[in-house]
């Protein structure tokens, strides 16, 4: 499956998610990352800002900020993305693509666990929409890639270039993959 393919059949499956789905999901994600000791250990959490068709991470910043751990979050600048430390007063602007940033701020390269957004992924391969933002910070920085997604974003057969940084552990709102193999998000069992 070739990633333009991966892109289309992840974002008709979200599509059909209702919004009270993805609060749902967005609450399983967030508790089984906060139960990962990679995240528990770490001093410094990089976490994105989700748009509507990605997995919420406000929960994730506001646990992180709580837990007093040193939280940045992407601003774009031409071709690349850079971290940028946020506090609870931190103000924010939206981007070209609708997607907050923070204004103002100061830049780190300090960074233990890195929580990522994708469009589709196939095991810990991780499809993005196209730009290389991610890949090319994820290259820069040596930390734990942690990717969260929808379940209903993963594809199979996806074809992946040398270029694309894989995620050392994936989470659903169903399942947690990591490389030594898959579990069951415990979280997201609907009672």
């Amino acid at each position: 499956m070739t990633k333009e393919e991966a892109r289309l059949a992840s974002k008709k499956a979200i599509a059909k998610l209702s919004s009270e789905d993805k609060e749902w999901a967005s609450g399983a994600i967030c508790d089984a990352l906060s139960g990962l000791s990679e995240f528990c250990r770490a001093h410094s959490i990089f976490v994105f800002l989700g748009t509507d068709s990605e997995p919420d991470t406000e929960e994730t910043v506001g646990l992180a900020l709580m837990l007093e751990r040193t939280v940045s979050v992407p601003r774009v600048h031409g071709r690349d993305m850079d971290a940028i430390v946020i506090s609870p007063y931190t103000n924010f602007k939206r981007n070209r693509w609708n997607i907050l940033e923070p204004v103002g701020g100061h830049k780190t390269d300090d960074i233990d666990v890195a929580i990522i957004p994708l469009v589709a992924f196939d095991g810990l391969k991780r499809v993005g929409h196209g730009g290389g933002y991610y890949d090319r910070f994820l290259s820069a920085h040596d930390c734990i890639k942690i990717g969260v997604a929808f379940d209903c974003q993963s594809v199979e057969g996806l074809c992946a270039d040398d270029f694309d940084i894989p995620m050392d552990i994936l989470i659903t709102e169903k399942r947690i993959i990591t490389r030594s193999g898959e579990v069951s998000n415990v979280f997201g069992e609907k009672l």
